[in-house]
């Protein structure tokens, strides 16, 4: 999952860097084409039936829509917030996806996990201060971000009981690309080489993110699993400054160690 958190970072980074150019549907079309195009150049390798068997069509439709949803709202996001207030409001996802599959999944946290997770929020809050002057009513961006996420956290752990991990992805890139190809009439726009690059490489990212997802969750409780999304705050702190100049605060650092130490408790918590 930690893998996954570095991948999905590197994407938003590319995102973020484009999205002042380019329209968030036509951004989240590409990012999902370049996911398609790289699974069916691995087809050949791995046997179409991998990819392409599936016994449940409907989860996995489901799943491309909700991976749609989340690409956009976050370009959305990062259009008018900074990187660090987009993760410290979308951080509620773990809460979200443990009390969603808690219903759903019949997977119940203790008290204990409940508490952990909690705290490595309380972590990010201290870390990020996100406070949200001018913002008004594009926080429902990060927010929807979380709630799509958290969902799709839930699907995944359950089609990933049962399912191979290459044809989730292959479904779940192929219904977010039919999905997204709905707003191309409207959403279409000429891209330079270098741009049409930095997404090709941003679909790589995305899609090893994606399956190092499915390989956790096929491993783990959805409360341990999205739990350590908390460590995307050292991804976006690294990143930041890397690309974005922002350097990292003192309460950053402090964070970081909380949101660090509340995951190590969490994975090694048997409760």
């Amino acid at each position: 999952m930690i893998g996954a958190v570095v991948n999905f970072s590197s994407l938003d980074t590319i995102l973020k860097a484009r999205v002042a150019h380019h329209d968030p549907g036509f951004l989240a079309w590409g990012r999902n084409l370049f996911q398609v195009v790289y699974l069916c150049a691995l087809m050949p390798v791995f046997g179409p039936g991998r990819m392409l068997r599936t016994r449940r069509p409907v989860v996995q439709t489901a799943r491309g829509l909700l991976l749609v949803l989340s690409t956009i709202f976050v370009v959305l996001a990062l259009r008018v917030m900074p990187l660090a207030q987009t993760y410290a409001i979308g951080f509620s996802t773990p809460l979200i996806a443990t009390a969603v599959a808690a219903i759903a999944l019949g997977e119940r946290a203790s008290p204990a996990r409940w508490t952990l997770i909690a705290v490595g929020f309380v972590g990010v809050l201290a870390a990020l201060r996100p406070d949200a002057p001018n913002a008004g009513a594009y926080l429902i961006y990060p927010v929807a971000m979380a709630l799509s996420n958290a969902l799709y956290h839930v699907l995944t752990r359950y089609a990933g009981r049962d399912e191979d991990p290459l044809a989730m992805l292959f479904h779940a890139g192929f219904f977010a690309l039919l999905f997204s190809s709905l707003a191309l009439p409207w959403a279409w726009q000429r891209m330079a080489a270098g741009d049409w690059a930095l997404l090709a490489v941003g679909g790589a990212f995305g899609t090893l993110g994606h399956l190092l997802l499915i390989k956790a969750f096929r491993r783990a409780p959805t409360a341990v699993i999205s739990s350590m999304l908390y460590t995307q705050i050292v991804t976006a702190s690294l990143l930041g400054y890397l690309v974005f100049g922002d350097v990292p605060t003192i309460p950053t650092l402090l964070g970081a160690a909380i949101v660090a130490a509340s995951g190590f408790a969490i994975i090694h918590s048997r409760a």
